[in-house]
């Protein structure tokens, strides 16, 4: 069974979301691959969170379309939010997560992460969700998702 760890991370303030963005990817995931090596998560899925929302039709799961009044109000309600992107890592089991974490805990990556952390994500404002379970459905109806065989 996979274990899931998803995370509402906000940018530094000041940070652009484009400098934010080019950080995650382009420093972030690497060093967490070398400081971890094997231990990465199967996946580390990042979303960034779209500030300008287009209008749509109406749709049963979306209600109805917003006229560009509505938009923009919605745009500022957004910008008052903490959330830049939400991160999906994907680990084989539990015990998959807690070595990723023990190597994070190690004294000199311990300090490498806070730092790098630091340079791009408001630290006080992250939030972390334990969903467990991973379970996704497909345009065709079945199940897709993580089935691991073996040990990680």
């Amino acid at each position: 069974m996979t274990f899931t760890v998803l995370l509402n991370v906000p940018r530094k303030p000041g940070l652009s979301p484009h400098e934010f963005k080019h950080h995650w990817e382009n420093v972030h995931v690497p060093l967490l691959k070398q400081l971890v090596g094997y231990d990465f998560p199967l996946s580390h899925t990042r979303h960034y969170v779209e500030r300008n929302l287009p209008s749509s039709p109406t749709s049963p799961m979306f209600g109805p379309a917003l006229d560009s009044s509505e938009i923009a109000a919605a745009n500022t309600l957004l910008s008052l939010g903490d959330v830049d992107g939400v991160a999906v890592l994907t680990f084989a089991n539990k015990e998959h997560y807690e070595r990723f974490m023990g190597k994070l805990a190690d004294g000199k990556k311990r300090k490498a992460i806070e730092k790098d952390l630091e340079s791009f994500v408001d630290v006080n404002a992250n939030r972390a969700v334990f969903a467990g379970e991973t379970r996704a459905t497909g345009r065709d109806g079945g199940m897709v998702g993580w089935r691991f065989v073996g040990s990680v």
